[in-house]
């Protein structure tokens, strides 16, 4: 399928930002109604773990549709895909911003996660098409801080749509990022697939794959660290504006503002990443994350629980800066997770992809639900799974990633 207009180059960076633009309708979807949360369960009559359904519910969806989109674009091509997921998640934005139930509303979040799974799964599969080896993880890891960069603005400017216009305000702005996206892929996207697989979408030559990834040990290893970082990330996702504005006392738009922070550190690891892998090597560069990961989790979870058996009133930042060494970590860990994952795969990179993808969302969305079940007033239930998975991810590269490299 031909682009309506100029394709851009395959080795230009302004391609690389358009793929990183397509992973961020994840984020974009998760966070920008983040401090909405808290507001909802009054607004629907609900409590906390109805509402933070809405955000598990849409990493259901992410993961099922993981299986769905890999092998499709392997067989038909990652653009008509691409675009398919962009439409709708376009659609499901608009019906969130209208739901009118807490169960209405956590409906559409999963079809909405339907549409934007299409970007995360598209958009690693298509680098893998143009990339290779190390030159592949570093075009993961500028994707990573141009997606970096969605979390980051997508709070603060929706604790300022929440506060001006409404939570509904959130899902209109995410419809319209998804029609201006929409748009570009249909005119700067050129196909990379190039080397379609008519069987890719039959039943039993997809299990094979799936089977095939599942045997590999250094994949598994890969898939085990990206999904524990992962999920301590969503963990704090799930949990962060109930915790901040409730047990901190900060106001939605300054949640806003803190939750910027641990994206910072997210993209002081991409930085890292984009300057030293091709120097040092994916699988030392995924150890260096996956030690930030445990440190960062660990040390929040100890400073916590000091301050709860002492009494203590902390200040915010007490939550926030371990966190950022953990994001640190997850901006390192993620990239050269995926980029060893999918090298081994480029007959089956699509699939390859859907399986981590659907590994990952399932982790996050365990790990969601347990937090939304186990929040109270304090932050402990946060923290303490935040330190399971940063222990998990480190675990999984000591155990699986290292002994297998040795």
């Amino acid at each position: 399928m031909n682009t309506f207009g100029r394709p851009l180059p395959r080795d230009s960076t302004a391609l690389v930002i358009l793929l990183g633009c397509a992973t961020a309708l994840g984020p974009l979807s998760t966070d920008m109604y983040l401090p909405s949360l808290p507001a909802l369960a009054t607004i629907y009559g609900t409590d906390a773990a109805s509402v933070q359904l809405t955000l598990s519910a849409f990493l259901a969806g992410f993961a099922v549709t993981q299986l769905i989109y890999g092998p499709v674009s392997d067989r038909f091509g990652r653009r008509p895909a691409l675009l398919f997921g962009i439409a709708l998640f376009t659609l499901a934005s608009v019906g969130c911003a209208f739901a009118a139930s807490i169960e209405w509303l956590i409906g559409w979040r999963f079809v909405q996660a339907l549409g934007a799974c299409s970007g995360v799964v598209l958009g690693r599969a298509i680098a893998r098409d143009l990339f290779e080896g190390a030159h592949a993880a570093r075009a993961l890891s500028m994707m990573a801080m141009v997606l970096g960069l969605t979390p980051a603005v997508a709070p603060i400017l929706g604790g300022y749509l929440h506060a001006g216009f409404g939570w509904q305000a959130n899902f209109l702005a995410m419809a319209l990022v998804g029609c201006l996206l929409g748009v570009c892929v249909l005119v700067f996207l050129a196909e990379s697939n190039q080397r379609r697989n008519p069987t890719a979408t039959h039943v039993r030559p997809m299990l094979r794959n799936f089977g095939t990834l599942i045997r590999h040990p250094r994949y598994r290893g890969y898939v085990l660290c990206v999904a524990f970082s992962y999920g301590g990330m969503f963990s704090f996702i799930s949990g962060s504006s109930f915790t901040l504005i409730q047990v901190f006392g900060v106001s939605e738009t300054i949640f806003g503002y803190c939750f910027s922070l641990i994206v910072f550190g997210y993209l002081c690891g991409g930085f890292l990443g984009t300057r030293l892998t091709l120097r040092l090597g994916v699988d030392r560069m995924l150890g260096v994350g996956a030690a930030c990961c445990a440190l960062g989790g660990i040390g929040m979870a100890l400073l916590q629980s000091w301050a709860w058996a002492n009494g203590l009133d902390w200040h915010w930042f007490s939550l926030i800066g371990p966190m950022m060494l953990f994001t640190m970590g997850l901006g390192l860990t993620m990239p050269q997770g995926q980029a060893g994952a999918l090298q081994p795969f480029p007959h089956m990179a699509g699939s390859a992809a859907s399986l981590m993808g659907f590994v990952q969302m399932s982790v996050g969305a365990i790990a969601g639900i347990f937090v939304g079940h186990a929040l109270n007033e304090t932050s402990l239930p946060l923290s303490w799974t935040v330190a399971a998975m940063g222990l998990a991810t480190l675990l999984s590269w000591l155990l699986i990633v290292r002994r297998r490299a040795a």
